[in-house]
């Protein structure tokens, strides 16, 4: 990798876009403090066993080799006609010419797709109108003036299809991501579902106790830097007291408003030291 293209932790990403997905458990409202990890230790190849909605991969600076993954093969489906040119046309023509109501949400929910197009088409569209951006058993939640329409789902597929240009893009478990050798100097960020969190809903395939804990031992042998997000439980402090720590706040506003706002309390934990790290730090 040439100096030009390692930047400094303070510094927005030159090729950062927005995910194209709504996703639950998504880190948008936390990138100003994720980021700064990721950007901060040398490496020439990225790997992201969770990727989920993808708003971490989106906003990293690219690497010279970048490898995503999920579970959620539905999800990984829309990503892989995303990054095709040709069937990126597809999925756009079809989705822009949707229509964001009610009653069409409760039609599509119910619709049987027999192709990968048709699942990518029917996994969009639910993302894009459903609360949270739930699929597995999602639920009305598009609002006018508060989401964009269909017509306007293009660009930030397009911008995804470029950033995706040349990434590997898998649905495996995590230990084969993580225990993949290379010969390059390789930063894995993983961003598991939330060890207290309820996840019959949001996931089609939960992560369940034994999970965490193979995550951790994984973890705990890989020859590659990591940096992992967690939700702050004493829990995941016990699980992973052999690596470093770091306790991170953020604002955040829910229902889609300016006027309601939460505090996110996150651990960054990595195997590398970023102490020199700010809580606040922007990227």
């Amino acid at each position: 990798m040439n100096s030009s293209s390692i930047l400094s932790p303070y510094k927005r990403s030159a090729d950062h876009v927005q995910s194209p997905f709504r996703y639950p458990g998504g880190k948008y409202y936390a990138l100003k403090f994720i980021i700064p990890f990721l950007h901060l230790p040398f490496h020439t190849e990225y790997r992201e066993p969770f990727v989920g909605g993808g708003s971490v991969f989106f906003a990293k600076t690219k690497s010279l080799h970048n490898w995503i993954n999920d579970l959620e093969t539905e999800v990984i489906n829309v990503y892989k006609h995303t990054q095709s040119k040709r069937l990126l046309e597809l999925l756009v023509s079809r989705v822009v010419s949707e229509t964001a109501s009610r009653e069409r949400h409760s039609i599509v929910k119910l619709w049987l797709p027999k192709s990968l197009l048709e699942r990518a088409h029917r996994t969009f569209y639910l993302n894009r109108t459903s609360y949270s951006g739930i699929i597995n058993k999602p639920a009305w939640g598009w609002e006018v003036g508060m989401s964009a329409p269909p017509i306007n789902w293009e660009a930030p597929l397009r911008n995804a299809h470029k950033k995706l240009q040349g990434v590997t893009i898998t649905d495996f478990d995590f230990e084969e991501i993580i225990n993949a050798k290379s010969k390059e100097k390789v930063l894995i960020y993983c961003d598991p579902p939330y060890m207290l969190a309820d996840q019959k809903r949001a996931y089609t395939k939960p992560f369940k106790s034994e999970d965490h804990v193979r995550l951790m031992k994984c973890l705990k042998r890989t020859s590659h830097l990591f940096c992992l997000s967690y939700d702050n439980c004493v829990e995941v402090k016990s699980l992973y007291k052999w690596a470093n720590i770091y306790e991170r706040n953020w604002n955040y506003n829910t229902a889609n408003t300016s006027g309601q706002r939460k505090i996110g309390k996150e651990l960054v934990i990595t195997n590398y030291d970023a102490k020199e790290l700010r809580q606040g730090q922007l990227f």
